[in-house]
């Protein structure tokens, strides 16, 4: 009897200890950026301090990115319509417009060339010599699509931005996307 009660204490200890955890994660699904990339499914948590995750740690500070993504140093300036400085040993230059209610960037950036564009309807990056061509299925919130590089059986990929991300100037929001694919 006393072996069966040290083993119900210590399952009960575990599914507080699993709840408790749980309802942390579910309680911040606002500010999740959530990717689903190639069978790869992750989330960034963005705060008004930083963008964390798995491999990405990131703190947004006025006009500036820093921290680590997968290991790698990174140091960004935001400012109104660029985005220099070094991810790595690769040197970052970005040119960032908002035209109406689109996003669009355009430039170097981990050492390659890439372009972004981000409207409420679409979101279309070159990024790694991949294309994502992405429809909004929530406008302005829940994009998905193929990539060019991609398998046909391969699930489609989705991105869906939270408010803080939403929020964020057109150059931070340019970074984040590109940081994170």
């Amino acid at each position: 009897m006393k072996r069966n009660s040290q083993s119900l204490r210590r399952g009960v200890g575990v599914l507080a200890v699993l709840a408790g955890v749980g309802g942390a994660f579910a309680g911040s699904a606002q500010d999740q950026i959530a990717l689903s990339v190639a069978r790869t499914q992750f989330n960034l948590r963005m705060t008004p301090d930083n963008v964390t995750g798995p491999e990405f740690q990131v703190s947004r500070l006025p006009g500036e990115l820093r921290g680590r993504v997968a290991d790698v140093p990174v140091a960004l300036k935001l400012e109104d319509e660029t985005v220099k400085g070094n991810i790595g040993s690769s040197v970052v230059n970005l040119d960032v417009k908002k035209e109406g209610d689109t996003v669009k960037a355009k430039g170097g950036f981990q050492g390659r060339p890439v372009t972004l564009s981000l409207s409420p309807q679409e979101l279309t990056i070159y990024v790694r010599d991949c294309t994502y061509r992405l429809k909004a299925k929530e406008p302005g919130r829940v994009y998905e699509g193929q990539r060019s590089c991609d398998r046909a059986f391969t699930p489609p990929t989705v991105i869906t931005l939270p408010d803080a991300f939403l929020a964020a100037s057109p150059a931070e929001q340019a970074s984040v996307l590109l940081l994170a694919l």
